[in-house]
């Protein structure tokens, strides 16, 4: 069953472009069909962009099994890829109107709902995060050029820091705004935590305000040359520009798998950090709004569900995702160092973002204190 599964999403693939060029357009063409039609269900799902190729497949499938299940129930989906961040300040300016919403990290339903009491008000969280569904995770991984490591054997954050000491070492490193994308974040959280010494999730202001752990901070981030707002176009900047662009960069691990053995350069290999990672868990939310009626909730509930099936979450394997359940057996074809440059197990603890909410909020001013700005 499972390969026959695979062979299914294998010959899918080469419609997945189509399909993502089709919801970036807000899938015109059916919503010109449909016009008028009352009777016809219509739920919005914004969700994380590095997803997209997965959720691609998923709205597929789900919606074969839906004209199987439910003849003559007509429904209508309409799929967004967004930045975290991007798609709170939307949803706050009342820009968007998500019945589903997936992040690429827990971390940003608290944001969220901090966000949305501010504007509104509201005494009511619009994220229930104890109902929010887990299926799927990607941890942050240092990236780097096989040979350059075999150099310098980075193996943390700590290691990284005292090799931009070195002029000679000549290091390009790159992360995303932590003010605008997921990863960037969780990097610096994770840096924070290797200055200071102390858990991410116990982080408090002192740790931030500390004048050695921002000086840390200064030195870790001074061979950057460039914060960009997509994880994934660092990771096509890595693969299409080799070793003498960018030699460090942090990335999810699911990116590693997708320019591993593609790149100019070489082999782009995932360095697990021994202070430990983050994990992008990726929650699905139904919100709790008051744009969403009881028959959308039904069908969004629907499209969870169908989520949470064994085959559909092994799909997401495909593009480089870890299953949450652990009954479900990690693929050693894909979690493959030697062909793809990730490993089949994670040998360093996770780490947790910081329990304090005043500290989750003053991270990005900390970066902007210690940036480089060359």
């Amino acid at each position: 069953m499972k390969s026959k599964r695979r062979v299914k999403k294998s010959s899918r693939g080469k419609i997945i472009l189509i399909f993502i060029l089709g919801f970036l357009i807000g899938t015109i063409f059916t919503n010109i069909a449909i016009i008028g039609r009352g009777d016809v269900v219509h739920i919005t799902i914004i969700y994380s962009s590095e997803k997209a190729s997965w959720m691609t497949i998923a709205y597929t499938d789900f919606m074969d099994d839906w004209r199987n299940t439910h003849p003559g129930e007509e429904i209508r989906i309409d799929m967004h890829p967004y930045g975290s961040s991007d798609s709170i300040i939307s949803i706050l300016n009342g820009e968007i109107f998500p019945t589903i919403w997936s992040p690429a990290s827990s971390i940003w339903m608290t944001f969220l709902n901090i966000k949305w009491a501010e504007y509104t008000g509201s005494g009511i969280p619009i994220v229930d995060i104890e109902a929010a569904v887990k299926l799927i995770y990607s941890p942050i991984v240092i990236a780097t050029w096989e040979d350059f490591n075999k150099t310098h054997n980075i193996q943390g954050f700590t290691d990284l820091h005292n090799l931009n000491l070195n002029p000679s070492a000549n290091v390009k490193m790159a992360h995303t705004d932590p003010r605008l994308s997921n990863s960037g974040f969780m990097s610096v959280i994770m840096a924070v935590s290797a200055a200071s010494g102390t858990t991410s999730e116990n982080l408090t202001m002192n740790d931030l305000t500390d004048s050695n752990n921002q000086q840390w901070l200064r030195e870790f981030e001074s061979s950057a040359v460039m914060y960009g707002k997509s994880t994934g176009f660092l990771a096509r900047y890595m693969k299409s520009g080799g070793p003498d662009a960018l030699n460090i960069a942090f990335l999810y691990e699911n990116l590693i798998r997708d320019i591993s053995s593609t790149s100019v350069g070489g082999k782009v290999i995932a360095i697990y950090p021994e202070e430990g990672t983050i994990y992008s868990d990726h929650p699905f939310c139904i919100l709790n709004a008051n744009w969403i009626t009881p028959e959308q909730r039904n069908v969004a509930e629907a499209f969870l569900d169908f989520l949470n099936q064994t085959e559909t979450v092994e799909s997401a394997m495909l593009y480089g995702f870890r299953p949450i359940d652990p009954s479900i057996p990690i693929d050693p074809d894909v979690f493959n160092y030697e062909n793809n440059g990730i490993a089949y197990e994670i040998n360093v603890s996770e780490l947790k973002t910081p329990l304090d909410g005043n500290v989750l909020l003053k991270i990005p001013d900390l970066w902007l204190l210690c940036k480089a700005t060359a």
